[in-house]
């Protein structure tokens, strides 16, 4: 419950402020703020795959040596946000020097405040890691109230361009990372993030080039509409994602967040038997929650983007209805991208998010000149029933091999991967008489289960 809490805060704040935008500096406003906050999250899905899920995957909160880990993984997120700092200014005043003010100034704004970003979002995940939600509770309760003040302060003083909310955003999250440092007794530090980076890249560098490619799906429709449609289009089509998304962004974030750290422990306890139940029953509560969700906007859809955003936003009703059931497909998906993790499938992650990318880029590219914000809908939603498909039907094939036990050439035999020390000095959490016969990821597996590397 504390979990599904803090996503709510996290994703509702980050919805208001969209709301708040779209008021102070209009639909074109909310198009400059959005192609910022779309190309964030992109980097917040490398930190997640280079930093945070390895840290999961391989439990390294229960480690003896937890605090050192810890502390490395704070300077990888310093480290690499100190690179986004530097990128994502250079592409801001190149935008700047291009003529496209907008995008360059909202850059230019983020580009500071992108590692105190990743160190907020990192003191989150750590907390979830825990199993201390309540923390990451506090944690996002101080950044939204610093974020909520300022941006109120300077829209009093007169200043209303997407800058000023991308300034009190940075803000409210420097205040969140200097929170955790306390709360998790740390200090700040560079020393030891590349390294930590570099030992983890086996497992880090597909899960974050599964994470960059699912961004792509899910987020460059920022980008392409941006090209083709303008800010007007970019923000009308923000405004009907973030009414699906600033509740249903919130119970799928809550499901990965909660469910990664708890379907690696119940693998690493309990064998598959542990991976099925957690993911089972995150899936079915996510489909039927955003399921809900869904029928909300197809009724009421229209009405709501008039109320919270102004009468200009009512005709992207149609954009909104689309994402919905694309959403609702993408919940379908929540178990197997948790069975994949957990088992350290990377690799199949990321060459499904990739076909899942392609497939959505060329669907935008192809059907938004014809059909404008409704048509980018339906090439995220087209992409999203790929992806879908792909995931589940890789989820299955794995079950089905590894509980059948059939030996291939490129396995470990079950029995070495039933002594092999686990990660934390137990014996080995792969269990014989599961047979687990992994494909060909099972090579990591076992070198995964041999201790820390």
């Amino acid at each position: 419950m504390l979990t599904t809490v803090d996503q709510g805060i996290f994703s509702v704040s980050n919805f208001a402020v969209g709301v708040a935008v779209a008021h102070i500096s209009g639909i074109v406003g909310l198009g400059g703020y959005s192609l910022a906050y779309a190309l964030w999250l992109a980097f917040q899905a490398l930190h997640r795959g280079l930093i945070t899920d390895p840290m999961a995957i391989e439990n390294d909160v229960r480690h003896p040596e937890a605090p050192r880990l810890i502390t490395a993984g704070l300077a990888s997120e310093l480290s690499l946000g100190l690179v986004a700092t530097a990128l994502f200014g250079a592409v801001g005043v190149a935008l700047l020097l291009s003529g496209q003010h907008l995008f360059g100034v909202s850059l230019v704004a983020l580009a500071p405040w992108l590692p105190v970003l990743l160190a907020q979002d990192y003191w989150r995940w750590i907390a979830f890691m825990q199993g201390r939600p309540g923390r990451a509770v506090a944690n996002d309760v101080v950044f939204d109230s610093v974020q909520a003040l300022l941006l109120v302060a300077m829209v009093l003083a007169g200043l209303r361009s997407p800058a000023v909310a991308i300034c009190a955003w940075g803000a409210g999250a420097a205040a969140g990372a200097v929170l955790g440092l306390r709360q998790f007794g740390i200090g700040p530090s560079l020393r030891g993030g590349w390294a930590k980076m570099r030992h983890r890249w086996p497992v880090g560098r597909w899960l974050s080039a599964n994470g960059v490619t699912a961004w792509g799906s899910s987020q460059s429709y920022a980008v392409l509409s941006a090209a083709i449609l303008g800010p007007v289009g970019v923000g009308g089509l923000r405004a009907a994602q973030t009414l699906v998304g600033g509740v249903a962004l919130v119970l799928l974030q809550s499901g990965s967040s909660l469910g990664l750290p708890e379907a690696s422990r119940a693998f690493h306890d309990r064998g598959w038997a542990g991976l099925r139940s957690v993911t089972r029953l995150i899936t079915t509560a996510a489909v039927a929650a955003v399921g809900l969700v869904a029928l909300v906007v197809f009724v009421e859809g229209g009405p709501l983007l008039r109320f919270l955003y102004g009468p200009r936003f009512a005709r992207y009703y149609p954009a909104a209805a689309v994402i919905a059931a694309g959403t609702v497909v993408t919940a379908l998906a929540l178990g197997a991208i948790l069975t994949l993790k957990a088992t350290r499938q990377s690799r199949a992650l990321f060459v499904i998010s990739t076909v899942q990318m392609a497939v959505t880029a060329a669907a935008i590219g192809a059907l938004t000149p014809v059909w404008g914000t409704t048509g980018a809908a339906v090439g995220m939603t087209t992409g999203s029933v790929v992806g879908t498909t792909a995931l589940v039907a890789a989820q299955l094939r794995l079950s089905r091999r590894a509980l059948a036990g059939a030996p291939r050439a490129d396995t470990v035999p079950a029995a070495r991967l039933a002594v092999a020390p686990g990660p934390h000095g137990a014996r080995g959490p792969l269990l014989a008489d599961e047979a687990l016969w992994l494909v060909p990821g099972a090579p990591a597996v076992a070198e995964a289960t041999r201790g820390e590397r």
